[in-house]
């Protein structure tokens, strides 16, 4: 943070010297890359063991022939992989 000095304009109409301190550009733009990147964390930890389970259960339920078990049960277990995840997330930036 930057302490800039300003002019104000008071309720008497007058103009007054004031100081505050002010955000660089710079440290606005790494703060906002960095929830940018959390948000593209979070978004892959979701979608990619679902993705995965879907996937690996389809290609098992065509080669063992139990029509939606194998899916269903990945799918659920790519859930809860997702979902450990993001409590161990949670957990951890306390």
């Amino acid at each position: 943070m930057v302490k800039k000095k300003f002019l104000r304009f008071t309720q008497e109409k007058k103009l007054e010297p004031v100081e505050e301190e002010v955000v660089e550009k710079k440290e606005s733009n790494r703060k906002f890359l960095g929830y940018l990147s959390v948000a593209f964390e979070l978004g892959f930890t979701i979608s990619l063991p679902i993705a995965g389970g879907a996937l690996l259960g389809q290609f098992l339920d065509a080669r063992l022939q139990t029509s939606p078990r194998m899916t269903l049960s990945l799918i659920f277990l790519g859930l809860m992989v997702a979902g450990f995840y993001i409590y161990s997330l949670i957990k951890e930036s306390r």
